[in-house]
C-alpha cells in the first residue's frame, strides 16, 4: 500500500465535508443553520461551552433537548448575527 501511495497510483476515498462554524445544523432536528442565520441557543452555560454548542433552529426543538439536559433553571437566548454586526 505505502509503494503505492508514493508511486501515485492509488487515489483516496473522498470524504464528506467537515462542518465549519459557518455552516452549522440544529442539534435537535438537524436543519441546516445558514450562516448568518438567526438561531436559538441554551442560557445554560454547560450548553455553551467546549468543542460543541448547541445551536437550536427554533424554540420548540430547544424545549424538545429539555427533558435529557436535565437543567434547574434553563431559558433561550435567540441569537440574530445580523444585529450583532450592525452596530
Amino acid at each position: 500500500m505505502r509503494a503505492a501511495l508514493s508511486e501515485g497510483n492509488a487515489t483516496l476515498p473522498a470524504s464528506p465535508a467537515m462542518p465549519t462554524l459557518k455552516d452549522s445544523m440544529c442539534c435537535m432536528c438537524k436543519a441546516p443553520l445558514p450562516a448568518g442565520a438567526a438561531y436559538v441557543r441554551c442560557s445554560v452555560a454547560s450548553c455553551n461551552s467546549g468543542r460543541f454548542k448547541l445551536r437550536f433552529c427554533s424554540v420548540a426543538c430547544w424545549e424538545a433537548h429539555l427533558p435529557t439536559a436535565r437543567h434547574r433553571n434553563a431559558d433561550y437566548v435567540r441569537v440574530d448575527p445580523t444585529e450583532a454586526n450592525s452596530g
